[in-house]
């Protein structure tokens, strides 16, 4: 018989988590889906091989307990802004268009200078999304948003739990249906191999012809990050602002001959402007900044990883009947269930303490950004925060990200923000560099050490 963590079952693995996506691609695309399995033959075999190694489910069987994707009343900023809507505090008259999408901004206090721009195909409304007419997104620590002209608003919407809920909204000629409707059509992408059969958000590069559509996809890359060389990033993107001499795809389109698919990353760098690609004054905004694409790359792998990493310690706590406010990882059963936790704490550390950052050169930043990214900045008593802008070799001048403030982060279970929080300071405070994380300069680590000690109030006891 094998075991836990064999190759065997690690193949019945994948292949029950994509039996699953296909249910989810075959079913009403606005209802929540069926829970049953009756009706899939295929299900219904691997639900035996399961039986037969002794696994009843995996983290990411997100419709499940104990996760409930469908099931648990969702906490997000936008259901609790529809939820005043229905009750008649907030009333929302804009017509549709650029005012609407910058009421919905204020109410779910986010900002238009966060703005960056995508005309690649690879949203739900490939029709309207183009290089003449980009998708605008905006984002903060728990929402995106997404809008062009002639289209409909999209919203990735962030559960403290259960992760991100998407919203549509309705038919532009419609005026009698709630405005934005939770949607499950986003899943097909947005739960599919890139996020490890999750809900998650997404951000790739592509090789874009003039129409959007994709020639090529960077393979290499699934999801945005900041470990990604710049030289792969932003195809299929905007960007505005300067980068000296580091060259990346934005602005450019590729062209095939002979069955060569190639980009010029030299005409179209470091534009102050975007005017001569589409009609700015459209948009809330009117760049693409390259700061702030920088700051969305790292986002949006550090939502997911802290959502994963969450999926993980829940189902690992379940598998050991454990009450779910349990902080130590000792009582954690053997075998699988502490290996997965492990790995889900493993991931966020790695990528919150930036391991494998790609260097940077030295970039412009928008002032709109910077104001609008620093806003809620979380200082010290020397003015030292998380949220300070290097853009210089790096993004960050303190190397632990933002996000460790984040509604995401604040609702992990007891026991993953436990052993986050010890493995931190570990590396933190060992006279001998931990491997992986040799980048952190001393000087460094302490500042970071202090900055938390501040500004968190449920680290253990010892800090400093």
């Amino acid at each position: 018989m094998d075991q836990v963590g064999s190759p065997v079952l690690e193949q019945i693995r994948g292949r029950t988590s994509v039996a699953i996506s296909l249910k989810y691609h075959h079913s009403s695309r606005d209802s929540p889906p069926t829970t049953s399995m009756q009706k899939s033959p295929l299900i219904i075999l691997l639900s035996l091989c399961l039986s037969l190694v002794g696994v009843a489910q995996f983290y990411n069987d997100y419709e499940l307990e104990p996760h409930g994707y469908f099931s648990k009343e969702a906490k997000d900023p936008t259901t609790l802004l529809m939820k005043r809507v229905q009750r008649g505090e907030v009333l929302i008259k804009e017509e549709n268009g650029k005012q609407l999408v910058e009421r919905l901004l204020t109410e779910l206090n986010m900002d238009k200078d966060t703005q960056v721009l995508v005309f690649s195909k690879t949203s739900l409304q490939r029709r309207e999304v183009s290089y003449s007419n980009p998708r605008a997104l905006y984002f903060n620590e728990s929402v995106y948003l997404g809008w062009m002209p002639t289209g409909r608003i999209e919203i990735a919407s962030f559960d403290p739990e259960l992760g991100p809920i998407f919203y549509f909204q309705r038919k532009l000629e419609d005026t009698t249906s709630p405005l934005l409707m939770r949607t499950r059509s986003c899943l097909g992408c947005h739960a599919g191999d890139a996020t490890n059969f999750l809900p998650g958000s997404l951000g790739r590069s592509v090789y874009p012809d003039r129409s959007g559509r994709s020639l090529r996809s960077i393979d290499d890359y699934r999801r945005s990050g900041h470990h990604i060389p710049l030289h792969d990033r932003y195809g299929g993107w905007f960007v505005s602002g300067h980068h000296g001499t580091m060259r990346h795809m934005g602005n450019a389109i590729a062209t095939r001959e002979n069955g060569k698919i190639t980009i010029d990353r030299e005409q179209f760098a470091n534009l102050e402007k975007l005017d001569r690609f589409f009609a700015t004054e459209s948009y809330p905004a009117p760049g693409s900044d390259i700061a702030a694409l920088l700051v969305f790359d790292h986002q949006v792998t550090m939502h997911h990883r802290l959502v994963e990493a969450a999926y993980r310690a829940r189902q690992s706590i379940f598998d050991s009947k454990l009450d779910p406010k349990e902080s130590d990882v000792s009582k954690l059963a053997e075998g699988r269930s502490t290996e997965e936790f492990m790995e889900g704490r493993d991931k966020v550390i790695d990528y919150l303490l930036f391991r494998e950052e790609t260097a940077i050169p030295k970039v412009s930043c928008d002032p709109g950004f910077r104001r609008a990214f620093t806003a809620n900045r979380m200082t010290d008593r020397r003015k030292r925060s998380l949220k300070d802008l290097r853009l210089d070799g790096r993004i960050f001048e303190n190397r632990c990200s933002y996000m460790i403030y984040s509604p995401t982060f604040e609702h992990l279970p007891p026991m993953l923000k436990g052993a986050i929080y010890r493995r931190i300071h570990e590396i933190l405070t060992v006279k001998k560099p931990v491997e992986g994380f040799e980048h952190l300069e001393k000087d460094e680590k302490r500042r970071i050490l202090e900055i938390l000690h501040e500004t968190k109030t449920d680290l253990p006891a010892g800090w400093l």
